[in-house]
Protein backbone atom coordinates (compact mmCIF):
# COMPACT_ATOMS: atom_id res chain seq x y z
CA UNK A 1 0.00 0.00 0.00
CA UNK A 2 2.77 2.35 0.63
CA UNK A 3 4.13 1.64 -2.79
CA UNK A 4 0.88 2.35 -4.57
CA UNK A 5 0.25 5.78 -2.71
CA UNK A 6 3.52 7.25 -3.31
CA UNK A 7 2.78 6.17 -6.94
CA UNK A 8 -0.50 7.78 -7.05
CA UNK A 9 0.90 10.90 -5.45
CA UNK A 10 3.73 11.23 -8.31
CA UNK A 11 1.85 9.68 -11.25
CA UNK A 12 3.03 8.02 -13.64
CA UNK A 13 6.44 8.16 -12.21
CA UNK A 14 10.04 10.09 -12.30
CA UNK A 15 11.07 9.73 -15.85
CA UNK A 16 15.19 11.34 -16.71
CA UNK A 17 16.60 10.51 -19.91
CA UNK A 18 17.20 6.95 -19.97
CA UNK A 19 13.23 6.26 -19.16
CA UNK A 20 12.20 8.20 -21.92
CA UNK A 21 14.45 6.03 -24.05
CA UNK A 22 12.21 3.09 -22.78
CA UNK A 23 9.43 5.01 -23.43
CA UNK A 24 10.14 5.33 -26.80
CA UNK A 25 11.46 2.07 -27.50
CA UNK A 26 7.44 0.73 -25.81
CA UNK A 27 5.79 3.45 -28.49
CA UNK A 28 7.70 3.20 -31.37
CA UNK A 29 8.75 -0.62 -31.60
CA UNK A 30 11.79 -0.14 -32.34
CA UNK A 31 13.93 -2.73 -29.79
CA UNK A 32 17.40 -2.03 -29.47
CA UNK A 33 20.21 -3.63 -27.25
CA UNK A 34 21.03 -0.83 -25.58
CA UNK A 35 19.97 -1.78 -22.48
CA UNK A 36 19.53 -5.02 -23.22
CA UNK A 37 17.01 -6.83 -25.32
CA UNK A 38 15.18 -8.30 -22.11
CA UNK A 39 14.42 -4.68 -20.88
CA UNK A 40 13.44 -3.70 -24.17
CA UNK A 41 11.08 -6.26 -24.79
CA UNK A 42 9.79 -5.79 -21.11
CA UNK A 43 8.90 -2.09 -21.55
CA UNK A 44 7.45 -3.18 -24.82
CA UNK A 45 5.02 -5.62 -23.58
CA UNK A 46 4.10 -4.53 -20.27
CA UNK A 47 3.70 -1.05 -21.28
CA UNK A 48 0.83 -2.74 -23.43
CA UNK A 49 2.70 -1.06 -26.35
CA UNK A 50 3.42 2.22 -24.73
CA UNK A 51 -0.44 3.32 -23.84
CA UNK A 52 0.27 2.48 -20.10
CA UNK A 53 3.56 3.74 -19.45
CA UNK A 54 2.56 4.21 -15.78
CA UNK A 55 1.91 0.46 -15.54
CA UNK A 56 5.80 0.16 -15.71
CA UNK A 57 6.21 2.60 -13.10
CA UNK A 58 3.61 0.84 -10.82
CA UNK A 59 4.87 -3.01 -11.59
CA UNK A 60 8.65 -2.31 -10.65
CA UNK A 61 7.60 -0.40 -7.37
CA UNK A 62 5.99 -3.35 -6.53
CA UNK A 63 8.58 -6.39 -7.85
CA UNK A 64 10.79 -4.04 -5.43
CA UNK A 65 8.74 -4.06 -2.52
CA UNK A 66 8.22 -7.37 -2.97
CA UNK A 67 12.25 -8.50 -3.36
CA UNK A 68 12.93 -6.18 0.04
CA UNK A 69 9.88 -8.00 1.93
CA UNK A 70 10.95 -11.11 0.52
CA UNK A 71 14.96 -10.61 1.56
CA UNK A 72 14.89 -9.00 5.02
CA UNK A 73 12.26 -12.67 5.72
CA UNK A 74 15.12 -14.77 4.43
CA UNK A 75 18.14 -13.46 6.74
CA UNK A 76 16.14 -11.70 9.49
CA UNK A 77 14.09 -12.85 12.73
CA UNK A 78 9.96 -12.46 11.77
CA UNK A 79 9.59 -9.65 14.13
CA UNK A 80 12.78 -7.89 12.39
CA UNK A 81 12.21 -8.26 8.99
CA UNK A 82 8.64 -7.23 9.83
CA UNK A 83 10.39 -3.59 11.09
CA UNK A 84 13.17 -3.40 9.07
CA UNK A 85 11.35 -3.97 5.45
CA UNK A 86 8.65 -1.57 6.27
CA UNK A 87 11.25 1.26 7.11
CA UNK A 88 13.17 0.48 3.94
CA UNK A 89 9.64 0.10 1.52
CA UNK A 90 8.76 3.99 3.29
CA UNK A 91 12.10 5.84 2.64
CA UNK A 92 12.90 6.86 -1.07
CA UNK A 93 15.25 4.35 -1.48
CA UNK A 94 12.91 1.76 -2.20
CA UNK A 95 9.32 3.89 -3.30
CA UNK A 96 11.59 6.56 -5.26
CA UNK A 97 13.53 4.59 -6.55
CA UNK A 98 10.75 2.03 -7.56
CA UNK A 99 8.55 4.73 -9.73
CA UNK A 100 11.32 5.92 -11.73
CA UNK A 101 11.41 4.35 -14.94
CA UNK A 102 15.03 2.65 -14.88
CA UNK A 103 15.88 -1.10 -15.67
CA UNK A 104 18.16 -0.64 -12.81
CA UNK A 105 15.29 -1.32 -10.26
CA UNK A 106 13.54 -4.42 -11.82
CA UNK A 107 17.44 -6.00 -12.10
CA UNK A 108 17.77 -5.18 -8.29
CA UNK A 109 14.66 -6.54 -7.49
CA UNK A 110 15.93 -9.76 -9.16
CA UNK A 111 19.14 -9.98 -7.26
CA UNK A 112 17.88 -9.82 -3.58
CA UNK A 113 14.97 -12.53 -4.67
CA UNK A 114 17.63 -14.82 -6.15
CA UNK A 115 19.54 -13.80 -2.57
CA UNK A 116 17.10 -14.24 -0.57
CA UNK A 117 16.30 -18.58 -1.93
CA UNK A 118 19.90 -18.55 -1.80
CA UNK A 119 20.45 -17.32 1.74
CA UNK A 120 17.33 -19.91 2.60
CA UNK A 121 19.00 -22.98 0.95
CA UNK A 122 22.41 -21.62 2.50
CA UNK A 123 20.86 -22.40 6.10
CA UNK A 124 19.28 -25.04 5.35
CA UNK A 125 15.54 -23.74 5.30
CA UNK A 126 12.93 -25.53 3.78
CA UNK A 127 11.38 -23.97 0.67
CA UNK A 128 7.75 -25.19 -0.84
CA UNK A 129 8.72 -26.16 -4.70
CA UNK A 130 6.55 -23.23 -5.98
CA UNK A 131 8.45 -20.44 -3.92
CA UNK A 132 11.80 -21.94 -4.42
CA UNK A 133 11.10 -22.46 -8.65
CA UNK A 134 8.70 -19.08 -9.26
CA UNK A 135 11.31 -17.21 -7.46
CA UNK A 136 14.53 -18.29 -8.87
CA UNK A 137 12.95 -18.32 -12.63
CA UNK A 138 11.72 -14.37 -11.58
CA UNK A 139 15.08 -13.23 -10.09
CA UNK A 140 16.86 -14.87 -12.93
CA UNK A 141 14.99 -12.92 -15.54
CA UNK A 142 15.10 -9.43 -14.01
CA UNK A 143 18.53 -9.64 -13.37
CA UNK A 144 19.18 -9.14 -17.56
CA UNK A 145 18.14 -6.48 -17.71
CA UNK A 146 21.55 -4.93 -17.32
CA UNK A 147 24.32 -6.14 -18.53
CA UNK A 148 26.30 -6.65 -15.29
CA UNK A 149 23.94 -9.00 -14.29
CA UNK A 150 24.75 -12.13 -15.54
CA UNK A 151 28.68 -11.85 -14.84
CA UNK A 152 27.78 -10.96 -11.28
CA UNK A 153 25.41 -14.10 -10.71
CA UNK A 154 28.33 -16.26 -12.55
CA UNK A 155 31.08 -14.80 -9.98
CA UNK A 156 29.62 -15.14 -6.91
CA UNK A 157 28.33 -18.71 -8.21
CA UNK A 158 32.04 -19.63 -8.59
CA UNK A 159 33.16 -18.36 -5.04
CA UNK A 160 30.11 -19.78 -3.43
CA UNK A 161 31.05 -23.07 -4.33
CA UNK A 162 34.54 -22.78 -3.82
CA UNK A 163 33.52 -20.96 0.01
CA UNK A 164 30.77 -24.04 0.28
CA UNK A 165 30.29 -26.87 -1.92
CA UNK A 166 26.43 -28.11 -1.39
CA UNK A 167 25.31 -29.46 -4.13
CA UNK A 168 21.90 -28.12 -3.71
CA UNK A 169 23.23 -24.40 -4.20
CA UNK A 170 25.22 -25.55 -7.17
CA UNK A 171 22.07 -27.40 -8.55
CA UNK A 172 20.70 -23.57 -7.82
CA UNK A 173 22.95 -21.52 -9.03
CA UNK A 174 23.20 -23.92 -12.80
CA UNK A 175 19.42 -23.26 -12.59
CA UNK A 176 19.44 -19.40 -12.34
CA UNK A 177 22.65 -19.12 -14.82
CA UNK A 178 20.93 -21.46 -17.40
CA UNK A 179 17.33 -19.80 -16.76
CA UNK A 180 19.08 -15.81 -17.42
CA UNK A 181 21.52 -17.21 -20.20
CA UNK A 182 18.43 -18.47 -21.97
CA UNK A 183 16.64 -15.21 -21.49
CA UNK A 184 19.44 -13.21 -22.96
CA UNK A 185 20.03 -15.61 -26.36
CA UNK A 186 16.30 -15.68 -26.84
CA UNK A 187 15.18 -11.96 -26.52
CA UNK A 188 18.51 -11.10 -28.32
CA UNK A 189 18.82 -13.39 -31.12
CA UNK A 190 15.51 -15.44 -31.43
CA UNK A 191 13.43 -12.21 -31.10
CA UNK A 192 15.28 -8.69 -31.67
CA UNK A 193 17.67 -10.88 -34.39
CA UNK A 194 20.77 -9.08 -32.50
CA UNK A 195 24.12 -9.76 -30.61
CA UNK A 196 23.23 -10.32 -26.80
CA UNK A 197 26.69 -7.67 -26.18
CA UNK A 198 26.22 -4.17 -27.09
CA UNK A 199 29.77 -3.45 -28.22
CA UNK A 200 29.11 0.56 -27.87
CA UNK A 201 27.57 0.38 -24.53
CA UNK A 202 30.22 -2.12 -23.35
CA UNK A 203 33.32 -0.63 -23.85
CA UNK A 204 32.31 3.01 -22.90
CA UNK A 205 34.25 2.86 -19.47
CA UNK A 206 37.37 1.91 -21.66
CA UNK A 207 37.24 4.71 -23.49
CA UNK A 208 36.92 6.69 -20.20
CA UNK A 209 40.10 5.18 -19.13
CA UNK A 210 41.55 5.83 -22.43
CA UNK A 211 40.04 9.69 -22.75
CA UNK A 212 41.76 10.33 -19.02
CA UNK A 213 44.74 8.88 -19.87
CA UNK A 214 45.25 10.97 -23.23
CA UNK A 215 44.70 14.45 -21.17
CA UNK A 216 48.02 13.41 -18.71
CA UNK A 217 51.58 14.18 -20.15
CA UNK A 218 52.20 10.65 -20.69
CA UNK A 219 48.88 9.77 -22.44
CA UNK A 220 50.94 11.88 -25.38
CA UNK A 221 50.64 9.95 -28.57
CA UNK A 222 48.77 6.74 -27.07
CA UNK A 223 45.64 7.54 -29.48
CA UNK A 224 48.01 7.39 -32.21
CA UNK A 225 50.01 4.53 -31.74
CA UNK A 226 46.70 2.25 -30.73
CA UNK A 227 44.19 4.02 -32.38
CA UNK A 228 45.34 4.32 -35.64
CA UNK A 229 43.24 7.07 -37.78
CA UNK A 230 40.46 7.80 -35.60
CA UNK A 231 40.78 10.96 -34.20
CA UNK A 232 44.53 11.69 -32.36
CA UNK A 233 45.11 12.96 -28.66
CA UNK A 234 43.39 16.41 -28.66
CA UNK A 235 40.31 14.46 -29.71
CA UNK A 236 40.60 11.90 -27.64
CA UNK A 237 41.33 13.56 -24.20
CA UNK A 238 39.23 14.43 -21.70
CA UNK A 239 39.27 15.43 -17.53
CA UNK A 240 35.89 14.42 -16.93
CA UNK A 241 36.00 11.01 -18.16
CA UNK A 242 38.18 10.32 -15.59
CA UNK A 243 35.07 11.16 -13.07
CA UNK A 244 32.04 10.75 -14.90
CA UNK A 245 30.69 11.51 -18.60
CA UNK A 246 33.35 11.60 -21.63
CA UNK A 247 33.14 14.86 -22.98
CA UNK A 248 35.95 14.24 -25.97
CA UNK A 249 35.36 15.86 -29.10
CA UNK A 250 34.65 12.44 -31.29
CA UNK A 251 32.02 12.13 -33.49
CA UNK A 252 29.43 9.23 -32.98
CA UNK A 253 31.07 7.19 -36.00
CA UNK A 254 34.35 7.79 -34.91
CA UNK A 255 33.59 5.86 -31.72
CA UNK A 256 31.95 3.19 -33.41
CA UNK A 257 34.83 2.76 -35.86
CA UNK A 258 37.27 2.86 -32.86
CA UNK A 259 35.50 -1.03 -31.57
CA UNK A 260 37.53 -2.71 -33.11
CA UNK A 261 40.55 -1.29 -31.45
CA UNK A 262 39.47 -0.38 -27.98
CA UNK A 263 39.96 -3.79 -26.37
CA UNK A 264 42.80 -3.91 -27.05
CA UNK A 265 43.79 -0.06 -26.92
CA UNK A 266 42.57 -0.30 -22.91
CA UNK A 267 44.83 -3.71 -22.64
CA UNK A 268 47.74 -2.14 -23.67
CA UNK A 269 47.01 0.88 -21.38
CA UNK A 270 46.40 -1.71 -18.12
CA UNK A 271 49.82 -3.49 -18.71
CA UNK A 272 51.87 -0.42 -19.25
CA UNK A 273 50.00 2.01 -16.62
CA UNK A 274 48.59 -0.27 -14.01
CA UNK A 275 48.48 2.49 -10.91
CA UNK A 276 46.84 4.88 -13.58
CA UNK A 277 43.81 2.88 -14.47
CA UNK A 278 43.30 1.87 -10.60
CA UNK A 279 43.68 5.12 -9.42
CA UNK A 280 41.28 6.41 -12.15
CA UNK A 281 38.60 3.79 -10.86
CA UNK A 282 39.08 4.65 -7.59
CA UNK A 283 38.35 7.91 -7.95
CA UNK A 284 35.54 7.35 -10.47
CA UNK A 285 34.13 4.84 -8.45
CA UNK A 286 34.78 5.79 -5.16
CA UNK A 287 31.45 5.50 -3.76
CA UNK A 288 32.01 1.41 -3.59
CA UNK A 289 34.76 1.79 -0.99
CA UNK A 290 34.44 2.35 2.59
CA UNK A 291 37.67 4.47 3.05
CA UNK A 292 36.70 8.40 1.90
CA UNK A 293 40.42 9.06 -0.48
CA UNK A 294 38.93 12.00 -2.46
CA UNK A 295 36.72 12.98 0.40
CA UNK A 296 32.94 12.09 1.34
CA UNK A 297 31.83 10.86 -2.62
CA UNK A 298 27.91 12.04 -3.66
CA UNK A 299 26.99 10.12 -6.54
CA UNK A 300 24.13 11.27 -8.64
CA UNK A 301 21.38 9.02 -6.14
CA UNK A 302 17.47 9.63 -6.63
CA UNK A 303 15.86 11.30 -9.73
CA UNK A 304 12.78 12.99 -8.46
CA UNK A 305 11.62 15.00 -11.75
CA UNK A 306 10.00 14.56 -15.32
CA UNK A 307 13.24 15.70 -17.12
CA UNK A 308 11.49 16.54 -20.40
CA UNK A 309 8.42 18.57 -20.21
CA UNK A 310 7.40 18.15 -24.09
CA UNK A 311 7.29 14.84 -24.57
CA UNK A 312 3.50 14.21 -23.31
CA UNK A 313 4.15 12.82 -20.22
CA UNK A 314 3.69 14.95 -16.82
CA UNK A 315 2.50 14.57 -13.71
CA UNK A 316 -1.56 14.37 -12.72
CA UNK A 317 -1.53 15.89 -9.25
CA UNK A 318 1.23 18.20 -9.86
CA UNK A 319 1.25 20.57 -6.62
CA UNK A 320 0.86 17.48 -4.99
CA UNK A 321 3.97 15.72 -6.14
CA UNK A 322 5.79 19.08 -6.23
CA UNK A 323 5.37 19.46 -2.28
CA UNK A 324 6.13 15.86 -1.49
CA UNK A 325 9.42 16.17 -3.25
CA UNK A 326 10.80 17.86 -0.45
CA UNK A 327 11.30 14.21 1.09
CA UNK A 328 13.19 13.25 -1.89
CA UNK A 329 15.49 16.15 -1.93
CA UNK A 330 16.02 15.10 1.68
CA UNK A 331 17.80 12.16 0.88
CA UNK A 332 19.77 13.56 -2.30
CA UNK A 333 21.17 15.94 0.48
CA UNK A 334 22.50 13.21 2.34
CA UNK A 335 23.57 11.22 -0.53
CA UNK A 336 26.90 11.41 1.07
CA UNK A 337 26.11 8.74 3.48
CA UNK A 338 22.63 7.11 2.17
CA UNK A 339 24.31 6.37 -1.42
CA UNK A 340 27.11 5.64 0.05
CA UNK A 341 27.21 2.05 -1.10
CA UNK A 342 30.99 1.00 0.39
CA UNK A 343 30.48 2.53 3.87
CA UNK A 344 27.26 0.63 4.15
CA UNK A 345 29.21 -2.59 3.58
CA UNK A 346 30.80 -2.48 6.58
CA UNK A 347 27.96 -3.00 8.92
CA UNK A 348 28.52 -6.39 8.11
CA UNK A 349 30.83 -6.11 10.42
CA UNK A 350 29.48 -5.06 13.44
CA UNK A 351 29.86 -8.25 16.56
CA UNK A 352 26.35 -9.58 15.84
CA UNK A 353 27.14 -10.35 12.68
CA UNK A 354 30.39 -11.48 12.86
CA UNK A 355 29.00 -14.03 15.48
CA UNK A 356 26.14 -15.25 13.77
CA UNK A 357 27.45 -14.54 10.17
CA UNK A 358 25.85 -18.03 8.41
CA UNK A 359 22.15 -15.64 7.72
CA UNK A 360 24.48 -12.72 6.19
CA UNK A 361 27.13 -14.40 4.28
CA UNK A 362 25.51 -14.72 0.68
CA UNK A 363 23.99 -11.62 0.68
CA UNK A 364 27.58 -10.26 1.71
CA UNK A 365 29.73 -12.34 -1.04
CA UNK A 366 26.87 -11.01 -3.61
CA UNK A 367 27.21 -7.21 -2.39
CA UNK A 368 30.87 -7.67 -2.57
CA UNK A 369 30.91 -9.39 -6.04
CA UNK A 370 28.82 -6.55 -7.64
CA UNK A 371 30.58 -3.76 -6.06
CA UNK A 372 33.93 -5.49 -7.71
CA UNK A 373 32.27 -5.44 -11.02
CA UNK A 374 31.03 -2.36 -10.69
CA UNK A 375 34.42 -1.02 -9.87
CA UNK A 376 35.64 -2.50 -12.85
CA UNK A 377 33.13 -1.94 -16.00
CA UNK A 378 31.06 1.17 -14.36
CA UNK A 379 31.71 4.26 -16.70
CA UNK A 380 30.32 6.43 -14.14
CA UNK A 381 29.61 6.73 -10.47
CA UNK A 382 25.25 6.13 -9.85
CA UNK A 383 24.15 5.12 -6.85
CA UNK A 384 21.36 3.10 -8.54
CA UNK A 385 24.16 0.85 -9.81
CA UNK A 386 24.51 -0.16 -6.13
CA UNK A 387 20.97 -0.04 -5.10
CA UNK A 388 20.99 -3.72 -3.94
CA UNK A 389 24.39 -3.10 -1.74
CA UNK A 390 22.40 0.06 -0.31
CA UNK A 391 19.01 -1.74 0.20
CA UNK A 392 21.25 -5.07 1.66
CA UNK A 393 22.89 -2.74 4.41
CA UNK A 394 20.72 -0.66 5.82
CA UNK A 395 18.33 -3.37 6.45
CA UNK A 396 21.07 -4.74 8.31
CA UNK A 397 21.85 -1.63 9.69
CA UNK A 398 18.67 -1.20 10.91
CA UNK A 399 18.27 -5.19 12.59
CA UNK A 400 21.14 -4.20 14.55
CA UNK A 401 19.69 -1.12 16.06
CA UNK A 402 16.63 -3.31 16.78
CA UNK A 403 18.59 -6.12 18.12
CA UNK A 404 20.63 -3.49 21.09
CA UNK A 405 16.91 -1.56 21.50
CA UNK A 406 14.84 -5.33 22.41
CA UNK A 407 18.52 -6.20 24.71
CA UNK A 408 18.35 -2.91 25.90
CA UNK A 409 14.21 -3.32 26.73
CA UNK A 410 14.70 -6.97 27.89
Amino acid sequence: MIQIAWWIVFFPGFFSGDSFAAVDMAKSGELTNSYTASWAIYVRIFSLHGNAIALLTLINGLLLTYSITRFAYSVLHEKNASIASFVIVFTPLAWGMGITLWHDIPMTAGFLILIAIYSEVFQKRLLGKFDLYFNIALGSILITFRPNGLPTLIVFGLLLFIANRNRKLLQLWISSTFIALSTIFITSFAILGLSPINNYYAQEWMRNDISCFANTPRGNGFVEANIPAIGNTEAWKSDRACVFLNDAKLTQDQKVAAQRYVPRAWTKLFFSEPGFVFSTHLQRNAYLIPIPIYGIPKPPFLHSTIEFQDRGIVWAFPTLAENARIVMRLWNALSGLMAWAGLWMIVIFFPPFLRTGKEYFVSTLFSIVMAGILFIVSPIPDARYALMICLIFQIFAIDYVLTRLFRFRD
